[in-house]
């Protein structure tokens, strides 16, 4: 049974970083040169992010110093192509091809540098991943995607291909923490997830210990 992961990211606040494994130069090794600077994702902007719904100064300097970005483990990355290309029209900055080892595409979305790794030796689906984001308008991020989805290849797919590639649903009112916040999830293949959190205004509970999510 492949490790289920979870990584929760509410961007200005700690991130957990999954680091790529070290691949040294193999012969016959082929590697795409990225579309644009792997640096230049960078965390998202303090604007973007907050700390149950409460930004703070102390982290409103960003991501942890050190912090490069995610990966994940993939079964099939032509459906995470799919998924972060024509549904989150996601920047692709990395693409690398090991022959018989494995395949690696790197994303930049809302300036979060994700890597999706297909092992070509041994099958390892993605499990349970999750990245949160706050975000001002819930109801526009979920326009947006509903809008790319239905102009994808993804809208020509059977409703049960369509399922593996993209989940959305909007949530008008859920306990994230110590707040009430409208949410939108929008699940991608094997189990990944993306959370978007508009917290409401006025519903933060003063701070304490912290609680899980009510689903």
């Amino acid at each position: 049974m492949p490790t289920i992961l979870f990584l929760g990211l509410i961007l200005l606040g700690q991130v957990a970083m999954a680091a790529e494994p070290d691949h040294q130069h193999r012969s016959g090794e082929t590697t795409t040169a990225p579309t644009t600077s792997v640096e230049a994702c960078q965390p998202a902007r303090s604007s973007e992010g907050a700390q149950r719904g409460k930004p703070s100064q102390e982290r409103s300097s960003g991501v942890s110093e050190g912090f490069e970005g995610v990966q994940i483990e993939t079964a099939d990355i032509t459906q995470y192509e799919l998924f972060f290309e024509t549904i989150l029209q996601a920047k692709r900055v990395q693409s690398m091809e090991h022959p018989q080892v494995d395949r690696l595409r790197g994303y930049c979305y809302r300036d979060v540098l994700i890597v999706v790794r297909q092992d070509l030796k041994t099958v390892r689906p993605t499990g349970w991943v999750q990245l949160n984001f706050s975000v001002p308008d819930a109801a526009l991020v979920h326009q947006e995607l509903e809008r790319a989805s239905q102009a994808s290849p993804v809208s020509k797919l059977s409703e049960a291909e369509q399922g593996k590639i993209v989940r959305i649903r909007l949530k008008p009112d859920v306990r994230r923490g110590d707040c009430r916040a409208i949410r939108l999830e929008v699940g991608g293949p094997e189990g990944f997830m993306i959370g978007f959190d508009q917290f409401k205004e006025g519903s933060c509970k003063p701070s304490g210990p912290s609680t899980e999510a009510v689903r």
